[in-house]
């Protein structure tokens, strides 16, 4: 903890002292220039273009030095420098940066993900400057490690960005209850999950292997959103900047020594720090002395520069070898195509000549060959070898090391072969082996554990994502029959329910946990495919997975339902009261049906007298009565409006809610709260439902110690009314 206060602070010091040296640079080089200018030493013909800059190294952000710096200041900088443009950038944070583009008070805006939104406020060039993806970052040890351990948690997005709605899709696609929390830029995100005041941050992939390790975090297997990066415009402005940097970005891109790609290996390869000797600030003592110093530091120094080159460009190239194999795993399901990317990866970045890919059969610990490369009899029979002793080691508890070498003697061959295998792991069991042979010894200076800990992950994904493509399937096969059976079931269910006695009730509301847990898992899979998460979908796949989802929501509805009016009649149902705030909950209902009301284009009304204050109930079965007359009333009205009004009558709240729908007719009032009953018109038939839901209301209300009744006119509208007292044995009736 103490390295990860240091690392955070040396970042907070570094950030004060660039942004400190910014605000006094800036406006002595923006006078220098003016001084030129007006002097006539500077181009006359400059164009001064305003860009925004925030906080998002290494892509944009002030160095130490107080200058804007990152890949798209170096870009947009080497245009300028052809164009002849003078820039002035424009420090802020995210969200400032796009309102200042949106009025005009700048003309560009870097690392802007294109969306529809966005595209009617803003102009972009052509082609991307970037791409990138979304990534969640937790505290080491918090056991968060895929996308449903968010569950319940408290997650950190920037605002107004993307990732705040593509974020939101995601968990609303696996029914997740997650509390996110926007702000401003990504160091304030990190700080907060550091400090434990939020649970998960989500960053782009550059900001997060940059400095995740400086807060003590970690990176998770929930990865999303693919997305292009480009420089913004106001709309319809500035067209011949977005035409410039098209041209130019165009050329730089397929340049290999342009600044474009000398700006990619500076900023995303592990930066080379050089620190200043603290002899040089002791001035002129010992001259001679310092002399000699000064000498063998400079020597030394270059041997460290030379070195840390070398690293960085090996690094780099490893870097985009392993990005093009994230890459594959993320955009395909093909699981043959995603091993032979890894297979070539692994020898590409190890300079071994041949490999092969095994898969561990769960049941009987037995080696399956899979895919392979450059393998003949011969070293396929070493390559196996290698595998299956390595296996022994790992399912034994023998070893606990990522990888696994080989010397080229080991397979006791004439022609010896060295291998490196690195074991696929999967929830803590291993389920693959990748082996990689050289004829001969193996090249020196191969990191087996930045490779097992990127490409061999890659792939334990592929495997994992194969393998819940391959379930999802198969859920989708069976669930056309199962909704058919199960439908049938209540459809008996209904016809037998006036007769159905206690104890098949008792039954039915103990089933409660089996029957909602492969509905709530269908939902989840079918959201997952129709977000496209697991690959793309036709048209007819599309409709038919709509159907899945829609057919399994209103069977979990109804099934609920079902066992609410069980629970109630086998008196299992009890009620969980507390003090809560009425006008607040009763405002949270209205504006939880607000949308469908303005859907119907509905006048949607609101009226709570000043001496409604609190109740003592069970809150969350009040809002389930109030949800129920809410949406009664909009599925019933075509036109007009639906009001609630509070009020305060002695010991008591009377809660009514009215609308200007169809009504009903006299006769059918008296049976309106009966289980299983609907009034059987031509207008009210054409609506989805159990009849159950006036039914479980009139319960609870009477389980609350209240009363509920109802006045209709057909034609003009109903008004449902509902009495409850405001504290324990406040019922005065």
């Amino acid at each position: 903890m103490t390295q990860i206060a240091e690392n955070q602070q040396r970042s907070r010091r570094r950030q004060l002292v660039g942004r400190c040296l910014g605000a006094i640079v800036r406006p002595l080089l923006n006078a220098f220039c003016l001084v030129l200018v007006t002097t006539g030493f500077g181009h006359t013909a400059e164009r001064s273009v305003r860009v925004g800059i925030y906080d998002n190294p290494p892509k944009v952000f002030i160095d130490e030095s107080g200058r804007p710096a990152g890949i798209f200041v170096d870009i947009i900088r080497e245009v300028a420098r052809r164009e002849g443009w003078y820039l002035s950038f424009i420090d802020g944070t995210w969200g400032e940066g796009l309102d200042r583009l949106a009025a005009g008070r700048i003309d560009l805006m870097p690392d802007v993900a294109l969306t529809a939104e966005r595209d009617q406020r803003f102009d972009f060039h052509r082609t991307p400057v970037l791409s990138s993806w979304f990534q969640v970052y937790a505290r080491q040890g918090s056991g968060i490690t895929s996308i449903v351990d968010l569950d319940g948690k408290k997650v950190v997005v920037l605002e107004q960005s993307v990732q705040e709605r593509a974020f939101a899709v995601l968990a609303a696609g696996f029914d997740l209850q997650v509390t996110v929390l926007p702000l401003p830029d990504y160091r304030a995100s990190f700080q907060m999950v550091a400090d434990g005041r939020a649970d998960a941050a989500i960053t782009n992939r550059f900001f997060g292997v940059m400095h995740a390790a400086d807060y003590g975090l970690q990176d998770t297997a929930v990865i999303f959103n693919p997305s292009r990066l480009y420089f913004a415009t106001p709309d319809d402005s500035n067209g011949d900047l977005l035409v410039a940097i098209d041209d130019h970005l165009a050329e730089m891109k397929g340049d290999p020594q342009s600044v474009y790609y000398r700006s990619l290996k500076r900023w995303t390869a592990e930066e080379a720090r050089l620190g200043v000797p603290d002899w040089l600030k002791n001035g002129l003592i010992g001259v001679g002395a310092i002399l000699l110093l000064a000498l063998a530091g400079t020597a030394a120094m270059r041997r460290q520069v030379t070195a840390r080159t070398r690293e960085i460009a090996r690094r780099s190239e490893q870097l985009q070898v392993m990005n093009r194999i994230l890459r594959t795993t993320v955009s395909r399901l093909d699981l043959d195509h995603v091993i032979e990317h890894a297979l070539n990866g692994i020898l590409e970045l190890s300079g071994c000549t041949a490999g092969a890919f095994y898969l561990v059969d769960g049941d009987t610990g037995t080696l399956l060959p899979g895919r392979s490369v450059g393998l003949d009899e011969e070293s396929g029979i070493v390559a196996q070898r290698y595998a299956q002793t390595c296996y022994r080691r790992v399912a034994g508890g023998n070893g606990a090391e990522p990888v696994f070498t080989f010397p080229a003697a080991a397979a006791g061959q004439a022609k010896g072969h060295a291998g490196i295998v690195f074991p696929i792991m999967l929830h803590d069991r291993v389920v693959g082996l990748l082996c990689a042979l050289s004829a001969g010894r193996l090249a020196p200076g191969i990191n087996g554990s930045d490779i097992a800990e990127n490409i061999c992950v890659a792939v334990a994904l592929a495997l994992d994502n194969s393998r819940l493509y391959a379930t999802v399937r198969q859920h989708a096969s069976e669930l056309e029959e199962q909704v058919t059976e199960r439908t049938a079931e209540l459809a008996a269910a209904m016809e037998q329910a006036r007769a159905a006695d206690r104890l098949k009730s008792a039954f039915l509301a103990t089933m409660s946990h089996e029957l909602r847990t492969p509905l709530n898992s269908i939902i989840g899979f079918s959201g997952i495919l129709l977000q496209e998460l697991a690959g793309p979908l036709n048209d007819e796949q599309r409709k038919q997975l709509t159907m899945v989802r829609d057919s399994s929501r209103h069977l979990l509805a109804l099934i609920n339902d079902v066992l609410d009016i069980s629970k109630i009649e086998a008196g299992q149902l009890t009620l969980d009261p507390a003090t809560f705030d009425l006008p607040s909950v009763v405002g949270k209902s209205v504006d939880s049906v607000a949308p469908l009301a303005r859907q119907k284009g509905l006048e949607l009304r609101r009226t709570i007298d000043g001496d409604v204050t609190t109740i003592y109930t069970d809150q969350r079965r009040f809002e389930q009565i109030l949800l129920n007359l809410l949406n009664n009333a909009i599925k019933f009205t075509a036109e007009g409006y639906v009001e609630v009004r509070c009020s305060s009558d002695g010991d008591q709240y009377q809660m009514a809610v009215s609308d200007s729908g169809i009504g009903i007719r006299e006769e059918d009032l008296a049976e309106l709260f009966l289980p299983f009953h609907q009034i059987d018109s031509g207008l009210t038939r054409s609506h989805e439902g159990t009849g159950l839901g006036l039914s479980i209301c009139r319960r609870l209300v009477e389980l609350m110690g209240g009363t509920i009744g109802v006045t209709s006119h057909l034609g003009e509208g109903s008004v449902f009314t509902v009495r409850l007292p405001k504290h324990p044995g406040g019922n005065d009736g």
